[in-house]
């Protein structure tokens, strides 16, 4: 999803997890880190070898699906690679509360945010499809324990609105953040779900609504208009490499860049037809060139 180097840097592919520390990359400012998730043909490497191609790329970081027991497991892996190499992190790990999932299953985020504790990694919460029967007082009191034992585990919690779940966008989201009322917890921002969601034309708008709330923003490329036809076309038209997109991210990064948001940013590399060591580079590269012309403090 990225390619193509930066001015000033060194790159050193990395042969094993010693190795991944003595690549370094010139990377200008330290607002806007931009971390990829493990998606995009990445999952299917090794964790190591995963790592290393995202810091010989430029990347900043990762973020970590948990939605299996085996994810948990592989964390570990992850973690104990990152602790040995320079200037990269895990932002954030993401799980995923489906109402009709069985008792275990959904109470695996407390096992995550117990493997995370302490480690300034960030837990996106993300609620399943509504089904009969699940309203917002029931979703408020499970979001306030997953709030509240993240807390006493030193673990911030993002709400991570999804297409087609309870919650599927920003502003839609925000009275459950807003009510909860706790400092630990915070709102995500998807251009990817936020362009299904019909916001195609106020993504600065949804941006000025939820400034005071978010904690991360996540991009993807998108085509000039969305494709309403399919789920899948939805997808294909709102989730691209960076360098293939045709949608006008200016209104939006100008709205970022008013409201100062300097948090991370991260890259939705879903299903992508190309393979990670094509696309990370140029990815990378048009995200240089958007944050050098919009998001300069």
């Amino acid at each position: 999803m990225f390619s193509c180097t930066n001015s000033g840097e060194t790159k050193k592919v990395a042969q094993n997890s010693n190795d991944i520390g003595e690549m370094t990359t010139d990377k200008g400012d330290d607002n806007n880190p931009f971390f990829a998730y493990n998606f995009g043909g990445l999952e299917n490497l090794k964790p190591i070898e995963q790592i290393s191609l995202l810091k010989e790329n430029g990347y900043d970081g990762i973020t970590l699906r948990m939605a299996k027991e085996e994810h948990v497991q592989q964390y570990k892996e992850f973690a104990e690679i990152v602790d040995r190499t320079d200037d990269f992190k895990i932002y954030s790990v993401f799980v995923r509360y489906n109402f009709d999932d069985a008792t275990e299953d959904q109470n695996r985020w407390k096992a995550v945010v117990d493997l995370i504790q302490d480690k300034g990694i960030d837990l996106w919460f993300i609620f399943g499809k509504p089904i009969e029967g699940v309203n917002d007082e029931l979703v408020e009191g499970i979001l306030r324990e997953v709030v509240e034992y993240s807390a006493s585990k030193n673990v911030p919690v993002t709400l991570y609105p999804h297409s087609w779940c309870y919650f599927y966008s920003a502003e839609q989201s925000l009275p459950m953040v807003k009510k909860i009322n706790h400092p630990n917890l915070k709102l995500a921002l998807h251009t990817c779900h936020e362009l299904k969601a019909g916001h195609a034309g106020r993504l600065d708008e949804v941006v000025y609504n939820t400034k005071d709330y978010l904690s991360f923003i996540t991009i993807a490329g998108a085509a000039k208009e969305v494709d309403m036809t399919s789920r899948k076309t939805m997808d294909r038209t709102t989730i691209q490499p960076l360098e293939d997109g045709e949608y006008d991210m200016a209104p939006f990064l100008k709205a970022l860049k008013k409201v100062n948001f300097k948090g991370p940013v991260g890259y939705i590399n879903f299903k992508f037809d190309k393979e990670p060591g094509d696309y990370l580079p140029k990815s990378l590269a048009e995200w240089n060139r958007l944050k050098n012309q919009y998001l300069q403090y």
